[in-house]
């Protein structure tokens, strides 16, 4: 007999479910961040005395299907101006879906964290089956933006006056078997979200806010679904070779609204409303 996955052995327990807090200030930044989640998953291997399973590796892949991510401007006065950073679209941002991974887990390792208890693997021969893998996943987001932008139009500083951030994933809990091939079998979506208005109480280098969190803001999660995802809108990138991992790219999208005239970076002599689903 060879080792074999157990049929419906497959289980996720979420430990800890996200939450978001209410945006501060952070130095030079407001800072977006949120409670932690955690889950643990299991699956058993089935085999036979002398079966060598040391080659089977079980653990979480993570996707990201949707960011958004912009931030508005304005100066003290009208004729101050103003400034709209979008960072979660094209050309910043060249794909809304990527593999998620922690930064010291490169992107094409596959799990989202291939150290530690995040991933488990089966005996050696000589353990005894059923084999009982057990294994964690932990991610906490977060995201960041000036509290002050220079508008290169009016020599004016412009001060944060709202800004949306919106993460959207699908963790998968999946096997890989000694021949490299993956095996899919539970999941499941959560999301955390973060829209807020920000007012100038006082202006300067050092500004304070009066900070409005919207109905955007938030955090949630879908029950576990079995079997193997059919999301197209991430399912090409879960065991793809890909060349940046989601941290990669959003780091990259944020550099590339920093300077004058780039593509997502719109500033204006006055206030302006800017369409938020445009670059």
């Amino acid at each position: 007999m060879t080792v074999s996955i157990a049929n419906n052995s497959a289980n996720i327990v979420v430990t800890q479910r996200p939450t978001v807090n209410h945006p501060v200030v952070s130095g030079s930044e407001m800072a977006f961040t949120g409670g932690n989640i955690t889950a643990t998953g299991e699956v058993t291997l089935n085999g036979v005395a002398g079966d060598d399973a040391s080659g089977w590796t079980a653990g979480f892949i993570q996707a990201q299907w949707v960011e958004t991510n912009w931030c508005n401007y304005r100066g003290q006065r009208n004729s101050d101006g103003s400034i709209f950073v979008q960072r979660g679209r094209p050309p910043a941002r060249f794909a809304q879906a990527c593999r998620d991974c922690v930064d010291t887990s490169p992107v094409n390792n596959i799990f989202y964290n291939a150290n530690g208890l995040a991933i488990a693997r089966g005996g050696l021969a000589g353990t005894a089956f059923p084999q009982r893998l057990t294994f964690n996943f932990f991610d906490s987001p977060s995201e960041t933006c000036n509290l002050i932008e220079r508008n290169s139009l009016t020599g004016q500083p412009n001060y944060l006056d709202e800004a949306q951030f919106e993460f959207f994933f699908c963790t998968v809990l999946s096997v890989r078997d000694p021949a490299g091939a993956f095996h899919h079998l539970a999941s499941f979506y959560w999301n955390q979200r973060w829209q807020a208005k920000f007012k100038p109480l006082t202006f300067g280098a050092v500004p304070t806010f009066q900070i409005t969190p919207l109905a955007g803001t938030g955090a949630n999660m879908g029950p576990v679904i079995r079997g193997v995802p059919t999301d197209v809108r991430f399912t090409n990138v879960l065991t793809s070779p890909q060349s940046q991992s989601c941290n990669q790219v959003f780091r990259a999208a944020r550099a590339a609204v920093t300077a004058v005239g780039a593509a997502n970076r719109h500033e204006s002599r006055v206030w302006t409303s800017h369409d938020v689903r445009q670059p």
